[in-house]
């Protein structure tokens, strides 16, 4: 089989179910596996079974997390510690992406921070790419002039995907029109 360079598997919940990511990242072929509302425990008993279907993507990102982090729970990164392995052992010529939560105004940034360094430390155990999202963030995003989140404090804007795609696009080989492996 060969590996598509420039296919991307998005699994998570709302943030990647409603990105316009055909639009955000051109040249992409992308496969949106988002649902609203998930949580991190309803996206392991899924995951296996989409990246088992879509074995050619070049890519797996995962967004998971955000509505543990909104229910107070801060143990998840635990899943992933023995999830991230296993999928590597599945897929093993795919470059897995974990996606730090983002600095979003709903959560307790304690809490955010701290999970976001567990999964660091996970993904690189786990030898996968964490990326850190919250810099651009920090950097990009001003609560009047150039908001990254709705008013729920969770959501993201136009400009809140924007600046992820950005993020996204530092950890992925440029398109091209070939897309051989």
């Amino acid at each position: 089989m060969s590996i598509k360079k420039h296919s991307l598997l998005m699994i998570g919940d709302s943030l990647v179910e409603w990105g316009d990511w055909e639009g955000l990242l051109p040249g992409y072929d992308i496969v949106n596996r988002g649902r609203a509302g998930e949580t991190v425990e309803e996206m392991a008993g899924r995951i296996f079974a989409e990246i088992d279907s879509q074995k050619d993507c070049g890519y797996v990102l995962i967004m998971s997390g955000t509505n543990n982090i909104l229910m107070g729970d801060t143990l998840f990164p635990m899943i992933f510690s023995t999830m991230l392995p296993r999928l590597q052992m599945l897929v093993p010529d795919t470059t897995i992406i974990l996606n730090s939560l983002f600095p979003m105004p709903a959560a307790p940034c304690r809490d955010i921070m701290q999970v976001n360094e567990e999964l660091a430390m996970i993904c690189k155990q786990a030898h996968c790419i964490f990326m850190d999202a919250g810099p651009e963030f920090t950097a990009l995003c001003r609560p009047i002039t150039h908001p990254c989140f709705h008013p729920d404090g969770v959501h993201l804007t136009g400009h809140g995907y924007r600046t992820w795609a950005r993020v996204i696009r530092q950890h992925l080989p440029g398109p091209s029109s070939s897309d051989e492996g």
